[in-house]
């Protein structure tokens, strides 16, 4: 089974595994230069299980991936936004842009309105 670590502010901060848990967050985005590039976590398909787990290795639920595209971040829209448990696509937008800009300026690339992201629906089969 494939496998996905939601990583918060800080190695203790389980804020979104806690609301995949509690059905709120439903979808998952990342640039997808990272997303391919990644040698911990395998790209989804669209029905592959994924094993969840916490910060400090531990498994806490499984999912299941309904959908997979890849889209300009400047396309985002607020499915996606309602997905990840924001209110609006501005929020969304705003706290990616926060999230995201540091590692891309570490990176020497910029995060732009075409930055292609991975979206990936999902829905909770079982919580550990």
């Amino acid at each position: 089974m494939k496998s996905l670590t939601f990583w918060s502010s800080h190695i203790d901060d389980e804020t979104l595994l806690n609301e995949v848990m509690a059905g709120l967050k439903t979808a998952t985005c990342t640039p997808m230069i990272w997303y391919y590039n990644n040698p911990e976590e395998e790209p989804t398909e669209v029905g592959d299980y994924i094993a969840v787990f916490n910060n400090h290795g531990i498994h806490r639920c499984t999912i299941q991936i309904t959908e997979n595209y890849e889209i300009p971040y400047g396309m985002i829209d607020i499915r996606v936004a309602k997905g990840e448990n924001y209110t609006s696509l501005e929020e969304f937008i705003d706290d990616h842009n926060k999230c995201w800009e540091y590692d891309f300026l570490d990176a020497g690339i910029a995060l732009t309105e075409d930055t292609v992201i991975v979206v990936e629906h999902f829905k909770l089969i079982e919580v550990i």
